[in-house]
Parts: structure tokens; C-alpha cells; sequence
């Protein structure tokens, strides 16, 4: 599930955009009566001391579609990655193979979605389904410094409990789709529909075995697909200037089959790239590179 250097690397050197959530739901005040509750709102607050980061997670959330909020208080990027273990596996044992570069991702690690890495003194918004159980929560991102220690090991990682009452709020329709798509062992992608220039309420859903996230930016007049390509999937990595417009950069959090979340991209019309940059539950390159999964999407 490991994202490689190489992308760190070229996030690190960019403003990524905060992905943002309307969550407005739908329905009219005729309605009003059978219309299902807002997704509650809960914040999280991330903070550092000297080295160390601490994350603060509310308690007491209630099963339900939640627009989680992170804020991102440290001088470096931060996520905020939801996951659940299988009984007789905890996060810990998960995130000691992090380390490792293409290392696999166990049948026993359920990736959930979450806040995508959000820029020092940004805001990340996202709504995601919670259902009641334990979740583990975690951050891999770091410093911009080479071989950075990663902030689940600097304290961002914990875990929360969703309990109670159900809120009845469920995840809103949205006008745009994107759904990871996996046609072949060496053809993944995405099924795009509905994006526009603008604001785009997006539902995010995976029906591949494998698990997806996407990292997105917008060339730069002139620029080309195959250059864009060749920068995301060099076997030396990223060299010169990227050929994307720096400000326009956003990403997801990982998610597994089944697993949908709804956030809003602020786009332009032009050329977008998708790329995917998590490796196969067995381990081995990122799907960029072993499964062409980096795709060219027009926005009119």
C-alpha cells in the first residue's frame, strides 16, 4: 500500500490543494420530512511538539455518513487514513512493513478512505459512511527531508470508536463520478463521468480487488500526457520541472473494494492526469507502473 519516494518527492515540492466537502444532500423543503439528517461534522486537529505529533480525534462519533475535517497545524503535510484490522492483527504489526519499498498489503488490512494529505496550516475535508466498530487511524507523511521518519512513528497514529445510535445521515448523491476500474491483471483505471470546471461534488469508489487511491494535477499549456508519464514513472524518478501546474495538485486517501467516499474537486477546464500510486495487495511496483494506471481525464 506504500506510496513510493518518487511521489513524496514531487508532492513535497507542490501546494496541494485541500479537498473540501459540500455534503448539502439533497431534497427540497416539500421533502424536508423524509429527507435523511446532514452527515455530522467532527475535526480533527493535527499539532506538533518539537518532533513529535499528536493528532486530536473527537470521542463519541455515532455510526453514519461524517464530514471528518482535518486541520493541519504542522509544518509539513498530514493525512489522515482510516483502517480496520482483522481479530489477531493490529496497526502496529501493518505499519512496521511500511518501510519496506512495494511491500504487500495483507488480506487482513481493510483501507477506508479518509482525509488525503492536506499542506501545513490547510484544511482537508471528506465524507465517509462509518459504520460501528474500531477504526486505527494513521499519517505516512513526512518532512520534505530525505529518509524523513514518517509521522506514525512520530505519534500520528490512534485509533477511534464509532458507537451509539445511528445518525441516519447517509453519503449525498453527486453529480460526478470516479471509480477505480481494474479490466485486466496489467490494465487499471478509472470510469470518470460527470466533471466539469468548477466545483465538483465527487462520490470516489472502488471496484477493483486492489486497493486505489488517486493522485491528480493539471498539465501545463504545452505540456504533453506522455510527458507527464515519463515524470510520474521514470525508474530514476522525477528529474526538472514538473509538467503540471503546481497549485492544482490534489490526492485521495486509499480505499478498498466496496469503499466509497464523497469529496469536491475544484477543477479547470484543460488536462487532468490520474495516477495511482499504491502497489497490489502482493506487494511489487505501484499500479502506475505495473498496471499503466495513470490515465489522461479532460475537463470541458
Amino acid at each position: 500500500m506504500r506510496i513510493g519516494p518518487r511521489v513524496w518527492a514531487l508532492l513535497g515540492a507542490t501546494t496541494l490543494l485541500a479537498a473540501a466537502c459540500g455534503g448539502n444532500g439533497g431534497g427540497s423543503d416539500d421533502t424536508a420530512a423524509t429527507t435523511p439528517p446532514q452527515p455530522a461534522k467532527v475535526t480533527v486537529t493535527a499539532t506538533a511538539t518539537g518532533d513529535k505529533v499528536a493528532f486530536e480525534v473527537p470521542a463519541g462519533i455515532r455510526p453514519g455518513a461524517t464530514e471528518i475535517t482535518l486541520v493541519n497545524n504542522l509544518k509539513e503535510p498530514s493525512e489522515f487514513q482510516l483502517a480496520q484490522f482483522d481479530e489477531g492483527h493490529t496497526a502496529d504489526e501493518f505499519l512496521k512493513m511500511l518501510s519496506q519499498e512495494g511491500a504487500p498489503t495483507p488480506a487482513w488490512v481493510h483501507a477506508l478512505g479518509g482525509v488525503g494529505a492536506t499542506q501545513p496550516g490547510q484544511q482537508g475535508k471528506i465524507i465517509v459512511d462509518l459504520k460501528a466498530g474500531k477504526y486505527d487511524w494513521f499519517s505516512t507523511n513526512s518532512s520534505e527531508e530525505e529518509n524523513a521518519t514518517p509521522q506514525f512513528m512520530r505519534g500520528g497514529k490512534g485509533s477511534l470508536e464509532v458507537a451509539g445510535d445511528p445518525t441516519g445521515a447517509v453519503l449525498p448523491s453527486t453529480p460526478a463520478t470516479i471509480q477505480a476500474v481494474e479490466t485486466s491483471p496489467t490494465q487499471y483505471g478509472w470510469e470518470v463521468k460527470g466533471l466539469k470546471a468548477g466545483t465538483n461534488q465527487v462520490t470516489f469508489s472502488n471496484v477493483g480487488a486492489q486497493l486505489h487511491h488517486i493522485i491528480i494535477g493539471k498539465l501545463k499549456d504545452g505540456a504533453t500526457f506522455d510527458q507527464a508519464k515519463t515524470f510520474f514513472t521514470s525508474e530514476s524518478g522525477p528529474t526538472g520541472p514538473p509538467p503540471f501546474d503546481e497549485t492544482s495538485f490534489d490526492n485521495t486517501a486509499v480505499i478498498e473494494r466496496g469503499a466509497n467516499e464523497v469529496e469536491t474537486l475544484e477543477l479547470q477546464s484543460g488536462t487532468y492526469v490520474f495516477a495511482c500510486f499504491i502497489t497490489d495487495r502482493e506487494g511489487g511496483p505501484p499500479h502506475a507502473i505495473k498496471a499503466n494506471m495513470i490515465q489522461e481525464v479532460k475537463v470541458p
